[in-house]
């Protein structure tokens, strides 16, 4: 079987996990949630044919996207008002979304033994952009269930070192040595900290639901995008300076857009 077709396949099997998630009682939902989210995991071990791959970690990295990504679109839509046509529309957003997914792990896996392939570059943007987006569906859900602030602290911080791992994995891969050596635990932690710290304040400051995910959502870019470059070895003094620009702009955000008292 054809890569294309074990993709499309394996697509529309996650699909159908994530409509039935949809259809399922508020009180049935996070056991649906469980099983949609193993399904799509193994449809991708599936569909990238790394089902019986030896590599433990190339093979926990090649799911943590679809996995994260699954885990906020599907709590993000369970807090929505849906009808059948919304849920068919937003089944099928997902069904995109996931098979982009599989070509994006696709080029990353081709890169980790050819190294130099020129779609490489453009495929780690897309990862980047999917990253953005999935934090900004989980991190909604986490601060929508306005849970205290040391849980806010521990999932926040939890997810963000996942997320941080595959950033790291994904940047790394294009180097000779795949990055080892890097401190890629270092890296994943101590951002994963800094995450959970910014998850903690706004347990207390009234960023709102909505704001307090877009400031999440962007600290993970600007951290991100510090990685990359220390990963790469091109942390000039320029790109600090262009990055602390971004942290202060959003920092003044925060303090201009929030209701006080």
């Amino acid at each position: 079987m054809s890569k294309r077709w074990r993709y499309f396949i394996s697509t529309l099997l996650s699909v159908f996990g994530f409509y039935m998630y949809l259809w399922l009682p508020v009180d049935s939902r996070y056991y649906g949630l469980a099983l949609e989210i193993g399904l799509v995991v193994f449809c991708f071990w599936f569909g990238l044919g790394v089902i019986f791959e030896n590599n433990i970690d190339q093979k926990l990295m090649v799911i943590i996207l679809p996995l994260i990504f699954s885990l906020g679109y599907s709590l993000f839509c369970a807090l929505l008002s849906l009808n059948q046509f919304y849920m068919i529309f937003l089944s099928v957003i997902f069904g995109l979304m996931i098979y982009t997914m599989f070509l994006l792990e696709n080029v990353f896996l081709v890169v980790i033994g050819f190294k130099t392939v020129p779609m490489y570059r453009a495929a780690y943007t897309t990862s980047l952009i999917f990253t953005l987006f999935s934090s900004f569906f989980v991190f909604n859900s986490i601060l929508s269930f306005k849970w205290p602030f040391y849980i806010n602290f521990f999932w926040v911080g939890l997810l963000s070192v996942i997320l941080f791992l595959y950033q790291f994995w994904a940047i790394a891969i294009e180097l000779p040595d795949d990055g080892v050596g890097k401190g890629k635990w270092i890296y994943a932690t101590v951002a994963g900290f800094m995450m959970g710290e910014l998850g903690l304040a706004f347990s207390f400051w009234p960023v709102g639901v909505f704001k307090g995910s877009i400031y999440l959502v962007c600290a993970i870019y600007i951290l991100s995008g510090l990685f990359q470059a220390d990963i790469k070895e091109r942390l000039f003094k320029s790109v600090l300076i262009n990055y602390g620009l971004i942290g202060i702009a959003v920092t003044v955000a925060i303090i201009l857009t929030n209701t006080w008292g």
